[in-house]
């Protein structure tokens, strides 16, 4: 597989009500997914943005299958153009990010366990969050991803969705140990805490 672009640009829909509706059509008139703002947890609610279809956007949607698109009021978001990318390499357990063409941060990571690997393609980073304790496995941040483990079930009554995040363990680094998400080297997630929101974000193997 080619490497990828890292100063393509992306678009990113930031929402401007409390309750972002999809549809699963353009001309769809009842909801689909109703995604509250904030969210998912205390960030502005960000959605990709896919394909630029005037009134309508069609957006990646942070709910599972993975990979699920739908549809949303251009009148309910406001959009914002960025130039970052993250390759998260599962054969070599590499993380790599750019932004603005340079590349920003680079470092090794444990993946998912055997029984719960991390899932494969494109997602968008959705949620960032600085911990106030760092010495736990999750370290100082999380940045909540817009995929979901394949595997696991729900987890708290929620889907378990992945994320990329710091670890007071490094040893685990380049094996093979979480349920689904991507652990780092802390310097190397706080870097990345700092590329924009919606920063595409492919898991390869």
């Amino acid at each position: 597989m080619a490497d990828p672009t890292p100063d393509v640009p992306f678009t990113v829909a930031t929402a401007t009500v409390g309750l972002l509706e999809t549809f699963r059509t353009p001309d769809a008139e009842e909801p689909w997914w109703e995604l509250p703002n904030p969210g998912p947890f205390t960030g502005v609610r960000i959605v990709a943005v896919v394909r630029d279809l005037g009134e309508m956007l069609e957006v990646a949607l942070p709910v599972r299958p993975n990979g699920t698109t739908g549809f949303v009021r251009r009148s309910d978001v406001s959009l914002s153009t960025h130039r970052a990318r993250v390759l998260v390499d599962l054969d070599t357990h590499r993380i790599t990010a750019w932004e603005d063409g340079v590349m920003v941060a680079e470092g090794a990571v444990a993946l998912g366990a055997d029984g719960t690997p991390t899932p494969v393609g494109e997602f968008y980073m959705n949620e960032v969050s600085e911990q106030e304790d760092p010495d736990t496995i999750f370290g100082s941040w999380i940045i909540g991803l817009s995929g979901f483990s394949e595997t696991l079930p729900l987890v708290d009554g929620m889907d378990p969705a992945i994320a990329l995040h710091g670890t007071n363990d490094t040893s685990v680094l380049g094996s093979d140990v979480s349920e689904g998400c991507i652990r780092m080297h802390d310097d190397v997630v706080e870097r990345l805490s700092k590329l924009p929101p919606g920063t595409p974000v492919e898991i390869r193997s």
